[in-house]
């Protein structure tokens, strides 16, 4: 699995993997978040505030370091208590009945919810800056990421990731033939 993902982002993808939902233990980051290429994303528990003073690493998060010794995750995003579409009377619904939200939303937590927060992020980034590498991307949203007490990864601040894709654009978009340069 570590070799596939591995591919798909070297030929150019941004794969975002969760970290697996085996927290707070050191050492529970799940194949494929162990891969040290990959953007692997663990879950925040945003207490269901606009505020971001409050938020903290949910408890069931998968924390690193990874079994090779990688700092990981790479960054956390909303994984609690996240409302989604779900297919009316799925497996899922079945197991869950208590988490429907009206006919065709279910409620749920997990680093399976936080990890496609953070991929529509990284599409928003890719749209704002088509040239980005998935290199670019995940080091943008680390970078502009905001610290999380006790840990290396921070917690994925969206706007401020697009506004860095942005800048970059100054410096990436190819020159267009016969341009004067001064």
């Amino acid at each position: 699995l570590c070799q596939a993902v591995e591919k798909a982002w070297h030929s150019g993808m941004v794969v975002c993997v969760a970290a697996g939902n085996d927290g707070p233990a050191p050492l529970t980051i799940s194949t494929p978040g162990i891969d040290p290429v990959v953007l692997t994303v663990g879950a925040a528990d945003d207490r269901n505030t606009p505020e971001r003073s409050d938020d903290q690493k949910a408890p069931f998060s998968s924390r690193g370091p990874t079994i090779d010794q990688l700092v990981k995750p790479d960054v956390y995003a909303p994984g609690t208590d996240i409302i989604a579409p779900s297919a009316p009377g799925s497996p899922l619904e079945k197991q869950l009945p208590e988490n429907r939200v009206g006919e065709h939303y279910i409620s749920l937590s997990g680093t399976s919810m936080a990890t496609p927060v953070c991929a529509g992020v990284a599409a928003l980034m890719l749209e704002a800056n088509p040239y980005l590498s998935p290199n670019d991307v995940k080091s943008i949203l680390m970078s502009t990421a905001q610290p999380m007490a006790g840990d290396q990864a921070g917690y994925l601040d969206a706007w401020r990731a697009v506004e860095m894709a942005k800048a970059y654009l100054e410096f990436q978009k190819p020159r267009v033939s016969g341009e004067v340069q001064g």
